[in-house]
């Protein structure tokens, strides 16, 4: 018969058990303390992002850089992207920090203030720089209503009130009209279609082809009516229609200055009125009523 085997049941509160609590205790004193080291090195870098993101002065903007402008003063172009700088933002963090200066804010900044600016667009170079890039809008036109006077650009936009003892006007010698209509016009608002623009802008040019230069202002009934009417040199007075071809009207002014009024003083002629397409109209000093000339190619017939 087999012996029976001895089994033997350890005291539970025995040396080995002890040893497996202070084992417990010792992992999860650990596990704290790491837990703790990590909690501390997670808020150090955390603390030391905000810091160089926010407050040192590696993304603090120190260089900005203007380009495209002819005359327009740059250093107020800075002054208005400085002003974005300013201040700290919830009283703490600076404003003039590469994180925080928005482009679109200096965008429309600029083309508010400056109404010279055709174009604008800013750009961010990291760390630390803004560039600014713009086109100007060029002035073709003053026109003039009452005692306001305005800016027209190239496209027929009013830009800008006119300032005559501005560079713009004093050294680009601006085209003058004189809205006899009085059209109420308003900066921002598109007053000349550029047909119209490029017909005044080109007229000048024109006359002087036939030696003949204009005295003082341009002037239109209206701006509606699609004329532009000038005084030449010696007396004479030049009325246009926008409507038709400049170098039609200039072909037919040739003939009939050559052919019609060739023996005329100039201070004896009182109009000549181009605004009727392959018709011209002029006026002597005489009592005699206009004259009417039907056909520009045949500028010895067809008169009333």
């Amino acid at each position: 018969m087999l012996a029976r085997k001895k089994t033997y049941i350890q005291n539970c509160t025995g040396p080995h058990l002890r040893r497996g609590e202070r084992e417990a205790k010792r992992k999860v004193k650990s596990g704290i303390i790491s837990k703790i080291v990590f909690g501390f090195l997670l808020l150090a870098f955390i603390g030391v992002t905000v810091y160089v993101l926010f407050f040192s002065t590696y993304l603090k903007i120190s260089q900005i850089n203007i380009s495209g402008n002819v005359e327009l003063n740059a250093d107020e172009i800075k002054n208005v992207v400085e002003s974005k700088q300013q201040g700290k933002l919830f009283k703490t963090i600076p404003k003039d920090n590469f994180l925080l200066i928005s482009a679109k804010d200096i965008e429309n900044s600029l083309a508010g203030q400056f109404k010279k600016i055709k174009q604008v667009s800013v750009m961010k170079k990291f760390p630390d720089t803004i560039n600014v890039s713009l086109q100007e809008r060029t002035a073709l036109l003053i026109l003039c209503e009452g005692e306001k006077c305005f800016l027209i650009d190239e496209v027929g936009n009013a830009y800008n009130e006119a300032d005559f003892s501005s560079p713009e006007l004093t050294q680009n010698h601006l085209i003058k009209i004189v809205d006899k209509g009085l059209s109420r016009v308003k900066v921002g608002d598109n007053i000349l279609d550029q047909p119209y623009v490029q017909y005044v802008s080109s007229l000048k040019e024109q006359l002087q082809s036939l030696g003949l230069s204009i005295e003082g202002e341009y002037w239109t009934p209206a701006l509606a009516a699609d004329e532009i009417n000038v005084k030449v040199t010696g007396g004479e007075e030049l009325y246009f229609s926008t409507l038709f071809p400049l170098k039609s009207a200039i072909e037919t002014l040739n003939i009939v200055l050559k052919k019609e009024l060739s023996g005329n003083q100039p201070s004896e002629i009182t109009y000549i009125d181009l605004r009727t397409e392959n018709k011209v109209f002029y006026k002597l000093n005489a009592a005699a009523p206009p004259v009417e000339n039907v056909d520009n190619q045949n500028t010895d017939k067809n008169k009333k």
